[in-house]
């Protein structure tokens, strides 16, 4: 039996399919929202249904993840005007919690019953599976049926964010293909260095080229890590909770202890090594996660993207940038396709509204692009049917809408961002059917384990790795940390969780 499936789901041909155009104006955006058959459907009962008894339209509460922009009122404002051009029937009410406070604020928003409609979730935001668990989030599977935007996610990535069969978040829509580990260079040295970085599927293979420009340029800290640094193995590993994954031996799952295993300890060493070799910053665990690095102190990092990423890498303080996969295969998991998402408040009354409007940030261009970029002629302009931001030192103004737009899921519906490819350009569709050619889907994809009888012993785990691999991952430990580590995650009771695990696994039906 092969479990590692190979993924053959067509991305260009859904999105010829769909009539989805890099190359688009405000008049075409507008006519393909006109014909939108999502729109055409909110009949004119649903908006009669969705007013309130004293006449006022009803407002969405959406809470998402990111540094609150300063122009975020006259932006919803505008998307609110847009929404009642359209007849939605609703208005939108978007609130930004910054990234360190984001999983603090829903889930108190959560325990206490605050008004809330919708929110950003993610395996590590929220986190997803917990707010499930404590009942927050509402059962999407019935909710979904019929709905467009089904049709545009990969099935794969609605199966990983599948808990016991039901779906509690929607996950980005990637006909094709996931989000996948990459190294991202700084491309001013790839080029003066002729660097074939292309080449480079590990972080050990790195040492040379980093020694090299820490020498030649004066570089203090060529590998650019914070503390949310990524940590991108070259092999697939498959975690189903948390510190233990599983692995395929003889056509059988076997669950162990991620961080015992051979490779983990391998790539902290690699970690270890240039950080004492000085090739990373030994402030690297307290650096703030999200951290941009300027162009001149760093040749190298490692982040998570999509077919166009280098467009959002590449900004004013980090200059243009090119990318690589780490190791050769993209694995579409469980940890994959939570990785960011849409979910309903468990407790909300307009859900129906609510999935109306995930279908037209889905399928409506103008929407998904208002939500990621703000107001045209306000906050960017379109060149050559693409999105340029406006920026204080071309434009003498700054941009006040500055959103991380990967929060839309909709990658695929937004307008691209000028001087980068997009669907379409021969570059953009070269590096989706890389991207689409190298997908693995995980032999757990779906896999949920039941926590009851090990609940304990996971909470200790995690409070365990929290306290611990931050340090580990960025390479700012000794031995005997590292021991430490192994011998709490003992006390913590990982062995039982592996053995939970293990017995669940031999008792589950991957293809029910």
């Amino acid at each position: 039996m092969n479990l590692f499936k190979k993924v053959t789901y067509s991305s260009m041909a859904l999105l010829l399919a769909l009539g989805l155009s890099a190359c688009g104006n405000n008049e075409e955006n507008e006519g393909q929202t006109e014909e939108n058959p999502t729109t055409d459907e909110t009949s004119e009962e649903e908006t009669d249904q969705a007013t309130s008894d004293d006449g006022e339209i009803p407002t969405l509460v959406y809470l998402n993840i990111g540094t609150p922009p300063q122009g975020n009122d006259e932006v919803v404002a505008a998307i609110n005007d847009y929404l009642d051009s359209q007849d939605a029937g609703y208005h939108l009410d978007l609130t930004f919690y910054d990234w360190g406070d984001y999983e603090q604020k829903l889930q108190l928003a959560s325990s206490t019953g605050e008004d809330w409609d919708m929110a950003f979730t993610a395996n590590w935001a929220g986190p997803y599976k917990t707010l499930v668990n404590q009942n927050a989030l509402m059962d999407l599977t019935d909710l979904m049926e019929g709905k467009e935007f089904v049709d545009l996610i990969n099935p794969d990535m609605i199966k990983g964010v599948s808990v016991d069969g039901k779906v509690y978040g929607i996950p980005a829509a990637y006909p094709g293909a996931v989000a996948a580990n990459q190294f991202v260079w700084t491309k001013s040295f790839v080029d003066k260095y002729d660097i074939d970085y292309e080449s480079i599927k590990d972080a050990k293979d790195l040492e040379p080229i980093l020694k090299k420009i820490k020498e030649e340029e004066g570089m203090q800290y060529p590998f650019g890590v914070s503390k949310d640094f990524l940590f991108a193995m070259p092999e697939p590993v498959y975690k189903v909770t948390e510190g233990v994954a599983v692995k395929e031996e003889d056509g059988k799952l076997i669950a162990y202890n991620l961080y015992a295993d051979d490779l983990y300890k391998e790539q902290i060493g690699v970690m270890k090594k240039y950080m004492d070799e000085g090739l990373v910053s030994p402030s690297a665990p307290q650096t703030e996660a999200g951290t941009v690095f300027p162009e001149n102190e760093v040749l190298v990092t490692e982040g998570e993207g999509e077919p166009g990423s280098n467009a959002i890498w590449s900004n004013d303080i980090r200059g243009e940038v090119v990318s690589s996969l780490v190791g050769d295969e993209i694995m579409i998991s469980n940890d994959k396709a939570t990785g960011k998402m849409i979910s309903l408040n468990s407790q909300t009354d307009k859900a129906d509204l609510a999935m109306d409007f995930i279908n037209r940030m889905f399928t409506d261009q103008k929407l998904q692009d208002m939500l990621s970029y703000g107001i045209e002629g306000k906050h960017y302009e379109l060149v050559d049917g693409k999105v340029r931001k406006f920026n204080q030192e071309e434009d003498g103004a700054a941009n006040e809408y500055d959103v991380p737009s990967f929060t839309f899921l909709s990658a695929f519906n937004r307008t691209p961002l000028a001087g980068a490819p997009g669907i379409g350009d021969e570059e953009f569709d070269q590096e989706a059917k890389e991207f689409e050619e190298s997908l693995v889907a995980s032999p757990v994809l779906g896999f949920t384990i039941d926590e009851t009888n090990v609940e304990t012993e996971i909470a200790n785990i995690q409070q365990t790795q929290e306290q611990y691999t931050t340090n580990l991952k960025t390479g700012a430990f000794d031995e005997s940390y590292y021991q430490e580590f192994l011998d709490k995650l003992d006390t913590a009771g990982i062995q039982k969780v592996v053995d939970e695990v293990q017995s669940q696994l031999d008792n589950w039906d991957p293809e029910a």
